[in-house]
């Protein structure tokens, strides 16, 4: 039994995407996995080739898949990244009607208990991914790479949380930081120090709920003093030119 229904409607491309689309959210094709080649697209949907072609970029516009060339090319389904929430919220920056403040703010609030949640499930196995994603903030690179490894912990953690939507709000954020800081272009050290993720990880890894979520506050405390000082210099700088 096909999961897939011939399309009689008369925005076909739109209902092809749709089913497309379902069958990866849903799971029938994973991160990796080749859809059927067009070839076999137009006969399972009973559409033309123009049909399939459009609806294929639909969502690959949507960030679903991606088109490789080449005698082993097809849409390959990507992996889910929380890029597009992010996107969505670059424009609300662009429009002004998000602040950088209210993002540091969300962080405040969020970020303390994805610690706590973290330290509650930690396992074995996770407590070693943590101690080696710390031991690579000590690699020096161009920036902004440096301050990316420095975040790897916040990624993990966000994972370890076992929440899926918040660990796509965490991951969000993260990338909506970086995006909206990436112009001030500040030295490394100046705006993420090495060594402040120890005391998280080590309350995470001995499953102390409460200092995870205390030390996770006073970090994010401490990044957004540094952030603002960073700013009003970028800002400061601008208003000379």
């Amino acid at each position: 039994m096909h999961i897939f229904k011939p399309i009689k409607q008369i925005k076909a491309s739109s209902e092809v995407g749709q089913q497309l689309k379902n069958a990866i959210l849903g799971g029938e094709y994973r991160a990796g996995d080749k859809l059927p080649s067009e070839r076999e697209l137009i006969e399972l949907f009973q559409v033309s080739r123009t049909v399939v072609r459009e609806a294929i970029k639909s969502i690959e516009a949507g960030g679903l898949v991606e088109i490789r060339q080449g005698a082993m090319g097809g849409a390959f389904v990507k992996h889910l990244t929380f890029e597009r929430l992010s996107d969505a919220c670059n424009d609300l920056f662009m429009m002004g009607k998000l602040s950088l403040p209210e993002l540091c703010q969300a962080r405040m609030l969020i970020e303390p208990q994805v610690a706590r949640m973290a330290a509650r499930n930690c396992t074995p196995e996770q407590a070693l991914a943590l101690m080696e994603a710390n031991s690579h903030e000590n690699d020096s690179y161009a920036y902004p790479d440096t301050v990316a490894l420095r975040s790897e912990v916040h990624y993990l953690l966000a994972e370890m949380a076992g929440n899926r939507f918040l660990e796509a709000i965490v991951k969000s954020l993260l990338i909506l930081l970086r995006n909206q800081t990436i112009k001030f272009e500040p030295p490394t050290d100046e705006i993420h120090p090495l060594g402040l993720h120890g005391v998280i990880i080590d309350a995470v890894i001995a499953n102390d709920e409460d200092k995870a979520e205390a030390e996770m506050f006073a970090h994010l405390e401490d990044f957004n003093i540094r952030l603002r000082k960073i700013e009003c210099k970028y800002l400061d700088k601008q208003r000379s030119l």
